[in-house]
């Protein structure tokens, strides 16, 4: 099978135990918006084949953002060509349109949760919004933001509806979980947060990653004042459940074994990576440094206050986490 990944720039309910969330609730397609997601892949698979070059041409202007070559190449073509015509792409475009036949609902979400971003960060919003397919295992690039575009990779969040191909390609059932229509608007708008946070060194410790992501949860808090907090981290209401219940606990371990301020990824991936858990807990939720993160960030702006655009740009990890004061106590 062939796949654009490197040529362009790079709805159900969960089946376990969830918090109760309905994407029909979130957003009414009768709203006004003035926000318009283009979906590039019904130029691709619905145009014949025989006119396929000349409408990408007409059409690079609208779409130039996702194209990081020129689409009047010969070679360029024939990859899009390919990827157009291959069988099992042509499988996975039709359980794109039978999952997400319009995306207006996502439309109105996005649309409200940008005004309110722009309300409290002085950025304006991307004035580009897409949907695609790449046809390749592209979780940690499912949305792509920066400030003229965002980029929405459609087929992966399909995924739960491609039975037949065992999770999209081979995922893991904790994946392919994560990727559900209830997330859409969380990752979006977590993307488009990322893309506003500062960046710190290349050697990052396990501190860094808490705060850079508690950022990111306490920006969804703002722009989604009335979503439930598990949504929010991606959480079962099981995972979320049991990190509540262990919030002390999982403080203390970090505490105990040192971790706070460890840069060797390999030591503090089990806590920030994607995962069914935490391998150091049972029965526990993933991404504690995501958790952990979004508590300090929590307590910190309530006690300093101050603005979004401060919390964002202020790259100092430890006066954060010691200006919150933040010391949870163990409960077992």
């Amino acid at each position: 099978m062939k796949n654009i990944r490197y040529l362009l720039l790079v709805v159900s309910m969960l089946v376990f135990v969830s918090c109760e969330t309905d994407t029909k609730n979130i957003g009414d397609s009768t709203d006004e918006t003035s926000l318009k997601i283009h979906r590039f892949e019904n130029i691709i698979f619905q145009t014949p084949l025989k006119n396929l070059q000349e409408t990408l041409i007409e059409k690079q202007y609208d779409y130039r953002f996702l194209f990081n070559t020129n689409v009047e190449s010969t070679q360029y073509f024939e990859e899009i060509k390919a990827f157009a015509s291959d069988s099992t792409m042509q499988q996975v475009y039709q359980v794109v349109q039978k999952t997400y036949p319009s995306v207006s609902w996502l439309e109105v979400v996005l649309d409200k949760a940008m005004a309110e971003a722009e309300r409290i960060l002085p950025y304006s919003k991307p004035a580009n919004f897409y949907t695609l397919m790449t046809g390749t295992f592209a979780y940690y690039d499912r949305v792509i933001c920066t400030d003229s575009f965002m980029a929405i990779n459609i087929d992966q969040y399909s995924i739960k509806n491609m039975k037949y191909f065992n999770g999209y390609f081979g995922l893991p059932m904790y994946i392919v979980n994560l990727l559900d229509s209830v997330y859409l608007p969380v990752d979006c708008m977590a993307a488009y947060a990322i893309s506003k946070i500062p960046q710190g060194n290349n050697q990052q410790s396990m501190l860094d990653y808490m705060i850079f992501n508690g950022k990111v949860l306490y920006f969804l808090d703002k722009v989604f004042p009335k979503m439930d907090d598990c949504i929010k981290i991606r959480y079962s209401a099981d995972q979320m459940k049991w990190a509540e219940e262990n919030e002390g606990n999982i403080w203390g371990y970090f505490i105990q074994k040192q971790l706070l301020y460890e840069n060797d990824y390999n030591k503090i991936r089990p806590f920030v990576n994607e995962a069914p858990s935490t391998s150091v807990f049972e029965n526990s939720a993933p991404r504690l440094t995501d958790f952990i993160g979004w508590k300090i960030v929590k307590r910190y702006m309530d006690k300093k206050g101050g603005s979004m655009k401060e919390l964002f740009n202020n790259t100092n990890s430890q006066q954060i986490l010691t200006d919150s004061g933040y010391k949870p106590k163990r409960t077992k």
